[in-house]
């Protein structure tokens, strides 16, 4: 399974509808958001991906996600989201997956060695990583998607099977 991973897209709409394309054209199974999303209108450039995307799109909520309410009313109807809005534990291709926006170091740490997830996700920070441990473990952040920061747009895509993890630069 090939899983698309965003995070920080911070409502800009070119960088969204490029990522999306890449996605389409790259034949995607799913599509994991790890926040910062920002404006519920979103909904409009993330209604372009595939059909089949749409119904395995997940997310959290960031920091700067302020109408949370309306996110989840507008989004929430291709994106799935966790009950509490902030961290999601799933299962795709057969690996177990921790995605949150913002979770400290040592959470992610953690995590990782736990042997309880093989993918663990998050963004916040805008700054690329991409690690693969000695248990096997796969640890991303796919960097922001609006390119604000660093100056550079990106995201992740997963091979499940393979476990590994390439940085797609938009």
């Amino acid at each position: 399974m090939r899983i698309a991973v965003l995070s920080d897209s911070h409502d800009h709409m070119n960088n969204i509808l490029k990522a999306v394309s890449i996605i389409n054209k790259r034949n995607v199974d799913a599509l994991i958001h790890c926040g910062d999303y920002v404006a519920p209108f979103v909904k409009r450039w993330f209604d372009k991906l595939n059909d089949s995307i749409k119904r395995n799109f997940y997310g959290v909520f960031g920091n700067n996600d302020g109408e949370k309410l309306f996110l989840k009313q507008n989004l929430g109807q291709i994106c799935e989201f966790p009950q509490n809005g902030h961290e999601m534990i799933l299962e795709l291709g057969g690996k177990r997956i921790f995605a949150s926006h913002m979770p400290r170091e040592q959470t992610i740490e953690a995590l990782a060695n736990s042997g309880k997830f093989d993918i663990i996700l998050s963004g916040h920070t805008h700054s690329l990583s991409n690690k693969k441990l000695d248990n096997g473990s796969l640890v991303i952040n796919p960097g922001e998607v609006c390119g604000y920061i660093t100056g550079r747009a990106t995201f992740a895509i997963v091979d499940t099977e393979k476990m590994e993890s390439e940085i797609i630069y938009i």
